[in-house]
């Protein structure tokens, strides 16, 4: 599981300089409740919508829940989905240095780590099912991240890339 403490300090640290160009970007403008639930194979209710700057980065998170929780560890299961920007002269080249930052950093036998094409410039997968799934996508000078936690039988890894591949052709 260090893998994920790095992951998680890489991603707070990477805040800095992750980018989406929308003024008022919203993440649950992009991650709808029917997306969410063919990523997660049930029905599900938003948890939060939040939009805030901190600094010189704004952040939108945007998160949705199972009705169920997974049958064998009794926790919810949730889709989480980050869109960060910097509000001041963001570059390719600094996303593409976060990307190769974070993916860099990822150094854990025992779970899926790979590079997905035609999703973005630059795409990632981390996948230790039934726990999780976790995707981040470059395209151009904005990124983005999703995770979904307790990732059981009826969740879809098929479907979270094929939401992360409409999503970077939006952007």
């Amino acid at each position: 599981m260090s893998w994920l403490i790095v992951l998680s300090s890489s991603l707070c640290c990477a805040a800095q300089s992750k980018i989406i160009n929308n003024e008022d970007l919203k993440s649950c403008e992009f991650l709808t409740q029917s997306d969410a639930e063919k990523i997660i194979g049930q029905p599900v209710w938003l948890v939060e919508n939040t939009s805030k700057i901190e600094g010189d980065v704004r952040r939108s998170d945007c998160t949705y829940r199972g009705i169920s929780r997974d049958k064998v560890s009794g926790k919810d299961i949730n889709l989480y989905f980050s869109l960060e920007r910097r509000e001041k002269n963001p570059t390719v080249e600094q996303a593409r240095e976060i990307f190769a930052s974070t993916y860099g950093k990822i150094n854990e036998p025992d779970i899926f780590v790979g590079k997905l094409s035609g999703i973005g410039d630059e795409a990632f997968v981390i996948s230790n099912p039934p726990s999780f799934h976790f995707i981040m996508v470059r395209k151009g000078a904005k990124i983005f991240s999703m995770k979904l936690n307790k990732a059981p039988e009826k969740t879809s890894l098929d479907e979270l890339k094929a939401f992360a591949k409409k999503c970077a052709e939006q952007l």
